[in-house]
């Protein structure tokens, strides 16, 4: 037992910390719910057992009355919880998917394992090994992200109401299959946390020291962001094309699901993106006897 937490030790104070903050978020989102739901209740008993003489006062208490209540659904709620509560850690979620991969890659490729095993194991072998380890935490977020949704679907319904009679959160008809919703949710999750792993195996390939290895990725990471919103988004899409299309084309907004054109246009670009990472790290570790020479310099 010791021997595993201590291996996993990173991973289990980022559950702790950033699950604490998510349910902290679900929690201030309920409880203000509750209060507006406390204050209607308490108008409502007001105004049955109030004598009221001004006509303004009666025109308020009708209202309050006579309105059909349309409460909170999961999906304004979920909504609520990730843009007002969450939102402020978006930009370090980039951290959360590769620490603790890194932690592993940066310290085979310290301790030479690639020359170490050479003759036991095939190049191909070494980079299945790698990508391996670099991919087994992909669940870290997910796992986040469910811990956020169930006091959420413990507390409000799965039925749109409240969502499409106000406009808040997901637009398109998916909100209508929870499964669906959820499944697509967490596949985009898992797609760019893939991309996010392998900007950091490319950093990797060249800079096999942690520290270093993980601060040029946050760099190269928001390097890309940047150039998404300003050069693609901003002059290409918006003044050449007059489209707001480049909405979707955020990295960093991991939470987010953006269906305002259309999920299928959200996983196209994302896939997308994922392959050229794919391809920068297949063109990064192609050269097995360059790989082992910058690792043969590590002290």
């Amino acid at each position: 037992m010791k021997k595993f937490l201590r291996r996993n030790i990173v991973v289990i104070i980022i559950l702790l910390v950033f699950g604490a903050f998510f349910l902290y978020g679900d929690y201030q989102v309920i409880q203000n719910n509750q209060d507006i739901a406390e204050i209607n209740n308490s108008l409502q008993e007001e105004c049955k057992t109030k004598v009221i003489t001004d006509e303004g006062e009666k025109k308020f208490c009708h209202e309050i009355l006579t309105n059909k209540v349309i409460e909170p659904d999961f999906y304004s709620e979920f909504s609520e919880v990730l843009v007002w509560h969450v939102q402020t850690v978006s930009y370090f979620l980039f951290l959360i998917v590769i620490i603790p991969p890194m932690i592993l890659i940066c310290k085979m490729f310290r301790n030479k394992y690639i020359i170490n095993t050479s003759l036991r194991e095939s190049y191909r072998g070494f980079i299945k090994k790698m990508l391996f380890t670099a991919y087994k935490y992909l669940w870290i977020l997910p796992v986040l992200i469910i811990i956020l949704i169930i006091p959420l679907l413990m507390n409000y319904s799965l039925v749109p109401e409240y969502s499409v009679v106000y406009n808040m959160g997901w637009s398109t008809s998916l909100i209508y299959y929870p499964v669906l919703f959820f499944i697509l949710y967490l596949l985009n999750v898992v797609i760019l946390s893939m991309l996010y792993v392998n900007i950091s195996l490319v950093v990797a390939r060249f800079q096999h020291k942690f520290i270093p290895c993980i601060i040029l990725s946050y760099i190269i990471f928001f390097s890309f962001e940047i150039f998404l919103e300003t050069v693609v988004r901003v002059l290409i899409l918006q003044r050449v094309f007059h489209t707001e299309i480049g909405m979707i084309f955020n990295i960093i907004n991991i939470l987010g699901f953006d269906d305002l054109f259309g999920i299928p246009a959200l996983f196209i670009v994302n896939i997308s993106f994922l392959v050229l990472s794919f391809i920068a790290v297949y063109l990064a570790y192609r050269n097995k006897e360059k790989f082992i020479i910058s690792c043969e310099a590590n002290n």
